[in-house]
């Protein structure tokens, strides 16, 4: 069975180049366009691995990666953060994300694939 990641990010760019790249390689991808729209998907469905844009309007993705971690359905899915940003995670949210990593913009889907195996291997 295919392993299913959602893809959080407020650029359609973004997602469509990286859901082409993911599919190509495999993988089953959802999308949403914020936090908001992420932590819904998890009232209806599941993944196996997000990856999730930092910086997004109406909930950022640490703030999604904080309300999803806190649920245990949610709180071991690994998450892949994209950021222009720092990329360390804030103080108050390293103690409830589990296996994570980042890269940062500009990136290869082909890098966001290679990171999206690693964490799904649990490396």
């Amino acid at each position: 069975m295919n392993k299913h990641i959602l893809l959080v990010d407020d650029d359609s760019g973004i997602r469509f180049a990286l859901a082409l790249k993911l599919k190509t390689a495999g993988y089953v991808v959802s999308e949403a366009t914020d936090g908001i729209e992420a932590v819904d998907y998890f009232r209806k469905a599941t993944a196996d691995l997000i990856i999730m844009d930092v910086g997004m309007p109406r909930m950022d993705g640490y703030t999604a990666a904080r309300t999803l971690h806190t649920a245990e359905a949610t709180k071991k899915v690994p998450i892949l953060f994209l950021t222009a940003q720092n990329f360390d995670l804030p103080a108050d949210v390293k103690p409830v994300i589990g296996r994570h990593s980042f890269l940062t913009k500009p990136f290869s889907p082909r890098d966001v694939v290679a990171n999206v195996a690693a964490l799904l291997a649990g490396a």
